[in-house]
């Protein structure tokens, strides 16, 4: 039985608009995890200068984070769950359909077996 899931996305096309500050980047994540189902314990953002971001969300059960590079429209996308994979997929599609890449290459990895 597995004890964690962790999806690692490098999403590729993304509009620069998702990508350029940490309010962005923090409205999806922040999102994500309230869609589904998990519960938030702390979070950091940073805003690089001119434009990009890094951003991490301690979640109860695991974590969340996103490095963008607004300027290559790429953001590098990592979502691990103590609680099954139902609630990482479902933060990966909440994220996909807000951000809508134009190619996503999605690695799932059963952790712990």
């Amino acid at each position: 039985m597995s004890k964690g899931y962790h999806i690692i996305a490098d999403l590729f096309g993304c509009s620069p608009e998702h990508l350029e500050s940490s309010e962005a980047l923090r409205e999806i994540l922040l999102g994500a995890a309230s869609n589904s189902g998990f519960s938030i314990v702390g979070e950091s953002f940073y805003q690089f200068q001119p434009k990009g971001a890094t951003g991490v969300l301690l979640l109860e059960t695991s974590h969340m984070c996103a490095h963008s590079w607004p300027e290559n429209e790429f953001l590098a996308l990592d979502i691990y769950s103590c609680n099954g994979k139902e609630k990482a997929k479902k933060a990966l599609e909440y994220i996909l359909d807000k951000i809508k890449p134009g190619k996503a290459a999605i690695k799932e990895i059963e952790r712990f077996r």
